[in-house]
């Protein structure tokens, strides 16, 4: 049985050990361990099962809500400030900023936003994009001095464009911390920053930043857990609807109420945990904790009410509990570039991400392309699930990002480090 704590899920570290999640062995491989160890200690799956996708049916968003919510950022503020301590402890110290670097879909902003107010750090204000399209810099001189505390940028991005002006804004704002002493906390995304190295030399004023850790599969299994338990002590099991296997470990999400006999007859031996659904996830999602969930809440299903077939129906009522069915990850539609997306696409996505979002507006004030072409191709990548349009901004979607970054790098466009 696996123990309900593993590992520390989040982590933040040095450039050097930053490691992305391995890939899963084949298919082939694995069906050829599969078929050994059955030979040796009887099948352990039940021939009559059968493959329910067709019949699945969407999980409503309130129950989506309810056993996948949106993470809850305290343990990662927490790891963030056990990094931080020694530093804000040290007096002595003449090292100003501590950077904390994640791709979008990270929620590194998020994080750090409730580290500064569960700790009462001030935060940096972001000016609205107009006013960083200006020379006007008024907003820094609004910064409050703080000897005791940190100051916490959690979206370096927020305050930067890239137009002539906007490299200015953010080398007057650190000019200015610089000369003051004041400490500060910055979340930045790993795209601003790779640009940044580019075009201000941005790391050699700083120590070493740390990288969010990718998640591996055992640490997509915590996460995926962890999110399932914060909806209260109901038994809830997730199989695979091709072939009945648990996809999170039953001991932790039923609490060990499962019948014995479904379980050694779907689940005899603690070595398939972490799925190999999750470790094909860990690698699509590059490890990424958003982009992982989104990707989990489109592969979750329901059973039909009626005419459910026999196994799948079998299966829920000995599992005396709420049984939620995911896609085989074959199954799973992952959005796709359109064709011929063309050089626009490459400017746009490359914006967007170094960014982490733009409105409308400042998407056609900065891109040199007409407008009708921009609006068409947000709407193409739209409908493809490459992008989203949200709270007034366009960002790229982040079941979207894993393509979205593979057709950069296909083109050679500035890709991030991570």
């Amino acid at each position: 049985m696996q123990e309900k704590k593993q590992e520390k899920v989040w982590k933040f570290v040095s450039a050097d050990k930053f490691v992305l999640p391995d890939k899963p062995a084949s298919e082939k491989a694995r069906s050829l361990i599969r078929l050994f160890r059955d030979r040796i200690w009887g099948s352990q799956e039940n021939e009559q099962q059968v493959d329910i996708q067709a019949e699945l049916r969407t999980v409503p968003q309130k129950l989506l809500d309810w056993i996948a919510p949106f993470p809850d950022w305290t343990e990662p503020s927490e790891e963030i400030f056990s990094i931080t301590r020694p530093w804000l402890e040290n007096q002595d110290s003449e090292d100003l900023f501590r950077v904390f670097i994640a791709p979008p879909g990270g929620g590194l902003g998020d994080i750090l936003a409730v580290l500064a107010e569960k700790k009462g750090w001030p935060v940096i204000s972001a000016p609205d994009y107009a006013q960083l399209m200006t020379r006007d810099f008024w907003w820094v001189d609004k910064i409050p001095k703080s000897n005791e505390v940190p100051l916490v940028i959690p979206k370096l991005e927020n305050l930067f464009l890239r137009h002539y002006n906007g490299l200015e804004h953010l080398r007057i704002l650190f000019e200015k911390l610089f000369y003051s002493g004041q400490r500060c906390v910055i979340g930045c995304n790993s795209w601003l920053w790779k640009y940044l190295e580019v075009a201000m030399n941005f790391g050699d004023g700083f120590s070493e930043p740390y990288y969010m850790q990718s998640f591996n599969a055992e640490q997509m299994q915590q996460f995926f857990c962890d999110l399932e338990a914060q909806k209260g002590q109901n038994t809830t099991v997730f199989r695979q609807s091709d072939n009945g296997s648990f996809i999170l470990p039953f001991d932790i999400t039923a609490e060990g109420k499962l019948d014995k006999d479904l379980i050694d007859e779907y689940q005899g031996h603690d070595d398939d945990f972490p799925a190999f659904f999750l470790k094909k996830l860990a690698v699509e999602a590059r490890g990424i904790p958003l982009v992982a969930w989104a990707i989990w809440r489109n592969s979750l299903k329901l059973a039909p009410e009626e005419e459910v077939a026999d196994a799948a129906r079998d299966a829920a009522v000995a599992d005396r509990g709420k049984t939620i069915w995911v896609k085989p990850f074959e199954k799973i539609v992952i959005p796709r570039m359109p064709a011929n997306s063309g050089q626009l696409a490459c400017f746009l996505l490359l914006f967007l991400l170094i960014h982490d979002g733009l409105p409308p507006d400042v998407i056609y004030e900065l891109l040199d392309f007409e407008k009708d072409k921009i609006i068409s191709l947000l709407h193409r990548l739209k409908k493809a699930g490459i992008v989203v349009a949200e709270r007034g901004l366009w960002r790229v979607s982040w079941q979207g990002y894993p393509e979205a970054r593979r057709f950069l790098a296909q083109e050679d466009y500035l890709l991030d480090s991570m």
